[in-house]
């Protein structure tokens, strides 16, 4: 390291000068809940919840968006002419007016 000579009189301190031990003692802040595993590793609860994220992140972009079996359904009963019967046009009108 670069260090500032003769200003204060004060050296920069050499890394020799301190302890092995004194890093090894250091302890990070807890951050609520804690798991540990039989290796000894501590996971904060921000941690634990940062991987079931990335988990469901993972497991969601290796699955298809679209149902093929509703997709058939849905236009068997288009076919069919379902949708025009009054009691579901007035089931539909209801879902929809409660966004509305």
């Amino acid at each position: 390291m670069v260090g500032i000579q003769g200003i204060g009189g004060i050296q920069e301190p050499n890394r020799s000068d301190r302890s092995s031990s004194t890093r090894d003692n250091a302890k990070a802040p807890s951050t609520g809940e804690e798991s540990s595993s039989s290796e000894g590793v501590v996971m904060s609860g921000e941690a634990q919840a940062a991987a079931k994220v990335a988990q469901v992140v993972t497991t969601s972009a290796t699955q298809s968006d679209i149902r093929a079996d509703k997709v058939a359904a849905a236009k068997e009963s288009v076919e069919c002419g379902d949708y025009k019967k009054p009691e579901v046009v007035e089931s539909v009108a209801q879902r929809v007016a409660k966004y509305l």
